[in-house]
């Protein structure tokens, strides 16, 4: 059985970007842009962030030609 070579119609994604937002506002509170995925945080997850602690409410995922997009929305936890 032959094999071909698989060419893919796209090249692959080069750039990750991360940003989290406030719940609430939708201000932008951290962004992080690396050339690997870093690990997926779910919903309900607590975070940290500059000192102080978040809880994910929302993630949601976005991709163009050349960045794939993790988008979270966060909540301050009132300790």
């Amino acid at each position: 059985m032959p094999i071909s070579k698989y060419e893919p119609k796209f090249p692959p994604v080069e750039v990750f970007l991360t940003r989290f937002f406030d719940y609430e506002s939708d201000i932008l509170i951290f962004e992080q842009e690396t050339k690997i995925p870093i690990p997926t945080i779910s919903k309900g997850d607590i975070i940290e962030i500059f000192e102080d602690d978040y809880v994910v409410k929302e993630r949601k995922f976005a991709f163009n030609e050349d960045a794939y997009f993790t988008i979270y929305r966060i909540e301050m936890l009132d300790f």
